[in-house]
């Protein structure tokens, strides 16, 4: 009884790239077999490309293998559907990757580290691409072999996620000692076993007549100079060069002016102030709060933190009171309009910019609407609906006017609206207020940062800590953005409240200084929660970093990148 809880568990939780690897005796169904130095570093070990469960009704891909020297292939799949009813598509899989028991593999959840991991000790990993998953690449490596493995497919127009999976091999696919397989692998449509980890919002599915191609580009490299620090070239980028002209070519980089110097992050309101005689929760004492007094005092106090060139207000009009669990407020702006106060001073926040600081907002659950102050329910914003985009007119000619050059969009929802849809209101609210950028939280895929930098969270209440740096979650550069996106603004959100809890004491300017400069120096703009002043607000810039991590003869420049007409 304990074995069969224990299996059904297993097939709940673990994600589906564990348990569907195919067998084919049909050669011409697998894929081809790569050799280094005389060693085989990726050899099929009769697993299927594409195969279809017993319970599945997907359509197999016609495979055509484009071979590229003899490190790497395409494999170029072609799904057409014969039948008279739309029709989901079958996992494309990839494998065996034969590196052996200990392997280094990229994870591309809304960013991209390097994980350490055993054959042993390893529990498969699976990414929903756009909506967790940076690209649709992975790359795997040990310490004489890179192998990428990257999904090249039209996202904004086929309009479909996928699942990308990295496993171990097991069964005929495991291999012998020093020769262990791993495997990635790519769901078009819905996985066959299916849970909350790995169901795809927006699967695949072939309307009748219809066809479609995917490319799957697979290279390796012998590994000649490893590097020598995170900031350092790191050399498995070449692995996805197929990804990043594919990518380029569809997208081209970035359409924003960089800015390196750190945010500040300050709020407007927090819930520990609501109570009967403040319902929007806003900070400040009766001589501050601008609910009583308007912005000018707010602003004065804002003025008095030195060393931030930019300044983002979380919560702008408040929070709600009767339903706190739809904070933010998608009205960071509409919702000044029912205060008096707010709506007669708002104009006064402009006055940041004669100091030279930038004024962001943040606008409180982006892809969702509310039709009125703290209402029982939000609905899902509909870029159709003619309320919804006279809202959106309103709330940003209301950030226009209080001089907003920044506008953070909070809690981006691939499930409520669609990445490509994302991508559309970005695109269109930038043509109308060329003047704003505007930022996506959290981290989203790669083609949206083309548009809007993108935002992290970069600290971690680590109950082990021994020093500062242990509750930074970020410790390496976002390479995908670099070798993708030279050129590019990440945000990197820190705050120290959580931590105060496990180490308790006073956040010094020096600390704040140390914990934005730690972030810079990794590529990424510090967007520090501080009550002090930042000591030297350039070394609080962030660094360039592709013009390190990415190898030099692979390096771009930015103003160089054209998408394809």
């Amino acid at each position: 009884m304990k074995r069969f809880v224990l299996l059904a568990l297993i097939a709940v939780l673990l994600p589906t790239t564990a348990r569907a690897q195919l067998s084919t005796p049909d050669a011409s169904r697998q894929g081809p077999t790569i050799t280094i130095d005389g060693k085989a570093v990726i050899e099929p070990r009769t697993m299927a490309i594409a195969g279809i469960q017993r319970e599945e009704t997907s359509i197999l891909p016609e495979i055509r293998t484009v071979r590229f020297g003899d490190t790497g292939y395409d494999l170029v799949c072609t799904y057409r559907n014969t039948k008279a009813t739309p029709q989901p598509l079958a996992r494309l899989t990839i494998g065996a990757l034969a590196l052996g028991p200990e392997v280094t593999y990229l994870n591309v959840h809304r960013g991209s580290t390097l994980v350490e991991t055993t054959h042993k000790g390893y529990t498969s990993q699976a990414w929903r691409y756009p909506s967790e998953a940076f690209s649709p690449v992975a790359v795997l490596m040990n310490n004489d072999v890179a192998i990428g493995v990257s999904l090249l497919y039209p996202v904004t127009e086929y309009k479909h996620d996928v699942l990308v999976g990295v496993s171990k091999a097991g069964g005929v696919f495991h291999g012998p000692a020093g020769a262990e397989g791993w495997t990635v692998s790519f769901d078009l449509s819905q996985p066959p076993y299916n849970n909350v980890n790995t169901a795809l919002p927006y699967p695949a599915s072939l309307a009748p007549g219809e066809e479609r191609t995917y490319t799957v580009a697979v290279r390796t490299m012998k590994r000649t100079r490893r590097p020598r620090s995170v900031t350092d070239a790191q050399d498995w980028l070449e692995t996805l060069l197929p990804y990043r002209e594919y990518f380029q070519m569809q997208f081209g980089t970035v359409s924003y002016t960089r800015n390196p110097d750190a945010v500040l992050a300050c709020e407007v309101a927090n819930a520990s102030a609501i109570r009967s005689d403040n319902p929007r929760g806003f900070l400040g004492d009766k001589s501050t709060r601008p609910d009583l007094n308007g912005f000018g005092p707010f602003m004065n106090y804002i003025r008095a933190k030195e060393g931030f060139r930019r300044v983002m207000l979380w919560a702008p009009s408040g929070l709600y009171n009767k339903h706190p669990d739809l904070n933010y407020p998608p009205q960071f702006t509409l919702g000044w309009d029912d205060v008096p106060l707010l709506r007669t001073t708002y104009p006064q926040l402009s006055t940041l910019s004669r100091t030279g600081t930038q004024l962001g907002l943040w606008w409180g659950r982006a892809t969702q609407h509310a039709g009125s102050w703290d209402p029982e329910k939000l609905e899902p914003l509909d870029l159709e609906s003619r309320d919804h985009l006279r809202d959106i007119a309103r709330q940003l000619a209301m950030a226009h006017r209080a001089g907003a050059t920044l506008i953070g969009l909070d809690g981006l929802n691939h499930w409520l609206v669609p990445a490509w849809d994302q991508r559309r209101l970005i695109r269109a609210m930038r043509r109308v207020y060329p003047s704003i950028t505007f930022v996506a939280e959290p981290m989203c895929a790669d083609f949206i940062q083309v548009d809007a930098p993108g935002f992290m969270i970069a600290y971690t209440a680590n109950k082990n800590a021994r020093n500062d740096r242990d509750f930074h979650k970020l410790t390496t550069p976002h390479y995908l953005a670099d070798f993708l996106l030279p050129g590019h603004e990440s945000w990197a959100y820190f705050r120290y409240s959580e931590i105060q809890r496990i180490r308790p004491g006073n956040i010094s300017a020096a600390r704040v200084q140390s914990d934005a400069s730690a972030l810079a120096k990794l590529g990424y703009v510090p967007v520090i929660v501080s009550t002090v002043s930042l000591t030297d607000p350039d070394r609080a810039r962030a660094a360039e970093t592709w013009k390190t991590t990415v190898p030099e003869h692979l390096r771009q420049k930015p103003e160089a990148i054209r998408a394809d007409p």
